[in-house]
Order: structure tokens, then sequence, then C-alpha cells
């Protein structure tokens, strides 16, 4: 099936939005990282203050120490979000920076019998209400996981990696939330019910709908490894308890991960940002690119009219442009009617995995990406 055809089944009068013909240039003043760690997970909101707040997942470069896991070497490098990331906060004046390290927010406590035991990954943060709301992924050391003819190695991974799991911080304001003033779920608020999802309950996003529901969608997985699943759920309260709706991003040409959802008032639909996992093609024209995809009542999805967001690039202000390995966890932030006015991406010009050791120069590195977004004088086609 050719690009064009699958536009044709996503047209609608309503379903004009074309991310792509916004988005501006950058410059240094739209890179954030840290010399010392990867960073990853961008997700940014206007705090009472005025200033703009981005929480990000960060860890430490390098070797991990063996002191108390032989195997502990599995999480060097970029490998080790799975155990050691945690959730910062950085601070900036204007919505697209430059940003500055602020706060550290939320760390695993590795003695702790909580779920929430080791990582702290995935956050965005939203508002609903007068309540602010920091949905994240943890997990605990799942000592009971198998799997048949794995390696010590892989299966090691897999006893942190199958524990992951979904938690949410809710706070009165940005204030709280950066001085441990918050309520913390005391379990998941979302995990796997081992009939339709499996294993893990991870890269949550939430809104809310016209409705007056709030949807949150999230990526699962079949059992041992297998595909990995995209879901919806419902609840009438942005902490929960969320009901299962639907399997949703079924369709082969859909294949993609890191949606970040939202709902456009004058358009009439919701739209998800994602990461386009599939080689073939026929959504946007390559692998790892940001796509758009598009659904009217938050369960049956297709493509957006305008299904490119953004190959894995970046353009500068002064006409240079840099190729990049990585660019996903797509965050948009939009005003209150749901118009976009900022891109947010994790980004890496070469491929982080590969870099173990302790270079931080930028091409070994990871950065989050602030692409301002400009709104057209005219209806877009």
């Amino acid at each position: 099936m050719m690009i064009s055809q699958l536009n044709v089944k996503a047209q609608n009068n309503s379903d004009n939005l074309n991310i792509n013909k916004m988005l501006g240039t950058v410059d240094s003043t739209n890179i954030f990282q840290l010399e010392d760690a990867y960073v990853w997970c961008g997700s940014a909101i206007k705090g009472e203050d005025g200033k703009y707040y981005l929480f990000y997942s960060k860890w430490p470069h390098g070797k991990r120490s063996l002191q108390k896991d032989s195997m502990e070497y599995i999480f060097d490098g970029f490998k080790g979000w799975l155990k050691y990331s945690e959730i910062a906060c950085a601070v900036s004046d204007q919505l697209n920076g430059p940003y500055k390290h602020f706060k550290d927010v939320l760390k695993g406590d590795s003695s702790s019998v909580r779920w929430d035991q080791f990582t702290m990954h995935n956050p965005q943060i939203r508002k609903f209400g007068s309540k602010y709301y920091l949905y994240y992924i943890s997990n605990s050391f799942n000592k009971d996981y198998q799997l048949q003819g794995a390696s010590p190695q892989w299966l090691q991974w897999m006893k942190y990696n199958s524990g992951q799991r979904i938690g949410v911080l809710v706070a009165n304001s940005i204030d709280d939330l950066l001085n441990g003033r918050y309520i913390r779920s005391d379990k998941p608020i979302m995990e796997p019910d081992h009939r339709q999802t499996f294993e893990v309950a991870v890269n949550p996003s939430v809104t809310e709908g016209p409705d007056g529901n709030y949807y949150m969608i999230f990526k699962s997985r079949k059992p041992n490894v297998g595909n990995m699943t995209h879901w919806m759920a419902t609840a009438q309260k942005p902490e929960g308890p969320f009901i299962m709706r639907s399997q949703v991003f079924t369709a082969a040409e859909m294949a993609c991960e890191d949606p970040c959802i939202w709902y456009d008032h004058d358009r009439k639909r919701f739209y998800a940002a994602v990461k386009y996992y599939s080689n073939s093609k026929k959504l946007v024209p390559q692998f790892g690119a940001l796509a758009l995809i598009t659904s009217e009542n938050g369960l049956d999805w297709k493509p957006a009219r305008n299904p490119l967001i953004s190959l894995r690039n970046l353009k500068f202000s002064k006409g240079r442009e840099l190729l990049l390995h990585n660019l996903e966890r797509p965050f948009i932030v939009t005003d209150e009617k749901g118009v976009p006015t900022a891109l947010f991406a994790a980004a890496a010009e070469l491929d982080p995995a590969k870099m173990g050791g302790n270079r931080v120069e930028r091409g070994y590195n990871t950065f989050n990406v602030s692409i301002p977004l400009t709104l057209p004088l005219k209806p877009q086609n």
C-alpha cells in the first residue's frame, strides 16, 4: 500500500494538522544535556510562577560497580536506564529554553519493598484542573521470572525489565511536586492483567477527552518478550482507577511506540505523536522518524492526513542540519484548545547504546531538544 493511499483513508475535513510545516529551527538554547549523565524523556509544563519546568530522565555514564551484583555490567552505559534512571527537573524562563538543571525529583531506593524500587523513567507531566500529575514508570526485581533458553545475562536483564509498571505523583503545585509534597501511588495505576497484557506496562501518556474521561495509552507485550502491543484505558479521575478499553495501533503500517496523546478541541479529534517503528515506510519514509496518527474516539486510530512530523534530523537556525541516530520520546506541548506549540524529543547523534564509557562529547551523549512550532496564519491543507 502506498503512502498516498493511507493518507486518503485518513482524510477528514477536520484532520488538517500539519506539524511538519510548523517546525521551526533550533539553536544551542534549544538543547538540554548534562556532562555526567544521559538525558532522555523530556516533558515540559508552565508553572504557577510563569517559568517552564522540564521533567526528564537521567542516569550516569560509565560502568557499574560489581560490589553487589556480579552481572551489574549489563547496566553499563546507556543500558543503565533500566536500573539507575531517576527523574529530575530543569527550569527555563522560556518554553523552548535554555533549560538549566534545577532539582532531582524521584529516585529509586534499592532497599525499598515498594513496587517502584529501582528505576524512575518515562516522566510525563500534566495539569488537570488545579492539580499536577507526574506519570512515570518504575520497576522491582522479579526474582520469579523465567525465560526458557535465555542466557544468564538476558535472564537477569529480564528480571528487572519484566517488573516495569506505571505510577503517578499528584501535587497541588509545581513547588509541592519539586519539594516532595505530593501523593505517591502505593500501587501501580497500571500493570499487566496477564490476560490481554503481559510482563510490562510502560510509556504512559494521559489526556482528558471531550467526554470528561481521562485516556491513558501505554505499551505492553505478548508473553515471553513477544511483540509489543499498545492499549487504551480510561478513568473518571486522572489518577485512576483506569479500566482497559481496547488494543490500539494494531495495523502493521501503524507499528510505533512512545506515543504522546492530546485532544484537539477545534478539530474534535485525538492526536498522537509517535516514533515510527517499521521499516516498511508505509506511514512515513524513515524508521525511527516521528509520525502523527489520529482518532475521533480515542480507540480507533489511523494515520493522520499529514503523517510526517519529522525525520531523524534537526535543522539549525544558520542552515546546518544534524543527522540523528535517535529522535524519540516525543512530547507535544499544546495550548488550552489542544493546538501544538512546541515539540520536545530525546535525541542522540550516534547510537548511545554502543557508547558505554565516559565519552561526553555531544556525538556520544544524549540530549533533549525543544523544537518551536509556528502556528500557520492560514488553515492547513
